[in-house]
């Protein structure tokens, strides 16, 4: 389907971009593989399913971790493009909160 972990990240505005290596670690990181914070990551349980499912899921996700561990940001949209067959690139648009 899609490497989730190969995304963009696009800042609105100033002030956020000392707050993108925090962001970039969030979003690198698959939940449950920090081990004294669990939660920390996105869980990507579905990355198998249909590409809309996909879309729709991983924008949540993004937006409801990223409200989570850094309250400075907000996530403004996440723009999809078509990367290898079959694949997808999200590029996640932040702006400050």
């Amino acid at each position: 389907m899609s490497d989730l972990f190969d995304f963009q990240i696009e800042f609105i505005g100033g002030g956020a971009k000392e707050l993108d290596r925090q962001l970039a670690l969030l979003l690198s990181t698959r939940e449950g593989s920090v081990p004294l914070d669990r939660e920390f990551g996105l869980d990507l349980n579905f990355v198998d399913k249909p590409t809309a499912a996909v879309k729709s899921l991983y924008t949540a996700e993004v937006t409801k971790k990223v409200a989570k561990f850094i309250p400075a940001l907000r996530v403004r949209e996440v723009l999809w493009t078509a990367a290898a067959e079959g694949q997808l690139r999200p590029k996640v648009v932040i702006a400050g909160a």
